[in-house]
């Protein structure tokens, strides 16, 4: 499957949902890495991910790409890589 197949729209709201993760992730690994909020945070940000390889298999990572460019933020959070 390829993703210039997909709606759009879809396309646009998964890349936000992974940006505001991604950040989230951030901003809380900055205030405290070993918080349990800043692990619940990856745990979200992980969860985003694996959905999208379920859903759209190798393609996903056009997805993640595209949050990567957007945010200029790495995935890889403290110890935990997502």
């Amino acid at each position: 499957m390829h993703l210039t197949q997909q709606n759009a729209e879809t396309m646009d709201r998964l890349v936000a949902q992974g940006e505001l993760f991604l950040k989230t992730c951030h901003v809380e690994y900055e205030k405290d890495p070993a918080s349990r909020h800043a692990e619940f945070l990856r745990g979200n940000l992980a969860g985003w991910r694996s959905t999208l390889h379920t859903l759209y298999g190798d393609c996903a990572e056009e997805i993640v790409d595209r949050v990567l460019i957007k945010t200029c933020l790495a995935i890889q959070i403290g110890r935990a890589h997502v």
